[in-house]
């Protein structure tokens, strides 16, 4: 995850967002062409957007959706950019999805989606490296202990969360167990 520099601000923001058709339908295993065609439209919308999909899978009755967005944008209305767009030209090219069939996997309502939806930040830290980066940064004594020489030096914070998932994510992008086990920091 890069980070996204703008005028007056700096950082990234990534989600995974999971939301399924109305009425729990496997639509996208029932007709193909549909699945493609809604993939294409997530991209475009993201394309328009300037939203970053990372990682998209359309399973037959959900859909996984990992996208980045900048400062200018919430969870909410990334979603609802997704399925209101998505859905309305669904219906427009495929007129039969809004036919009543008994046995068929139809949208007779007028919603192609389900109102709810998940959502979870992901980012390229702990909440334990980020909870002790603002435990350590309130107390003078743990800012000398843990942060010598003003992070001027690659050996200032040898036993920081923080620093050392920031140095492996850079130098390995693999996940360490043993580095992850905070047991052995006293506040």
């Amino acid at each position: 995850m890069e980070l996204q520099h703008k005028s007056h601000n700096v950082g990234e923001a990534s989600y995974h967002i999971v939301f399924r058709p109305k009425y729990s339908h496997p639509i996208f295993g029932y007709y193909e062409p549909l699945k493609k065609f809604c993939e294409a439209k997530f991209r475009e919308i993201a394309e328009q957007h300037g939203f970053d999909i990372r990682a998209l899978e359309i399973m037959d009755d959900h859909v996984h959706l990992f996208v980045g967005i900048g400062p200018n944008h919430s969870v909410s209305e990334l979603v609802r950019y997704f399925k209101g767009r998505s859905a309305k030209e669904m219906f427009d090219t495929f007129e039969w999805l809004k036919e009543y069939k008994p046995g068929e996997p139809r949208f007779w309502g007028g919603n192609f989606w389900s109102r709810g939806y998940f959502y979870r930040s992901v980012g390229s830290t702990t909440d334990d490296a980020v909870k002790f980066y603002i435990k350590v940064s309130q107390d003078e004594e743990k800012r000398k202990k843990y942060y010598r020489n003003g992070g001027q030096s690659e050996k200032t914070c040898s036993e920081d969360p923080y620093v050392k998932h920031l140095k492996r994510d850079s130098q390995t992008r693999s996940i360490d167990e043993s580095q992850t086990d905070l047991t052995n920091f006293s506040t």
